[in-house]
């Protein structure tokens, strides 16, 4: 099937893709020591309370979700920014009056899906 699929786009278009080959001390740095290990990882919106129940889960790897995890109103996404910068900076907390949110010493290693 593969092989019929190339013969026909031969036809129409006369050439296949050409690659160029890497060289041959092409190399790539490591991951990151914080990235090594991703056995775990969450994926949630950037609301204030997520986030910090998230970063503090256990999990190794936290992904805050512009995407499809955010209604992309005009106050979710400034305020999920100001979340991510708090975050970033260790002062994102949380008191609703019942309870407080605040980030513990070790925390997962925060990404950012940006909306597309």
């Amino acid at each position: 099937m593969r092989e019929r699929i190339l013969a026909a786009r031969d036809s129409r278009r006369g050439l296949r893709p050409q690659f160029v080959p890497a060289p041959e001390d092409f190399t790539v740095a490591p991951a990151p020591a914080d990235l090594q290990d991703r056995r775990t990882e969450i994926t949630g919106p950037v609301e204030r309370k997520m986030m910090i129940n998230a970063l503090n889960s256990g999990a190794r790897v936290f992904m805050a979700d512009f995407e499809d995890a955010n209604s992309p109103t005009w106050a979710n996404v400034r305020d999920g920014q100001r979340n991510v910068h708090d975050a970033v900076r260790r002062t994102i907390e949380l008191d609703t009056g019942e309870k407080q949110y605040r980030l513990r010493d070790e925390v997962a290693v925060l990404f950012v899906r940006p909306r597309g």
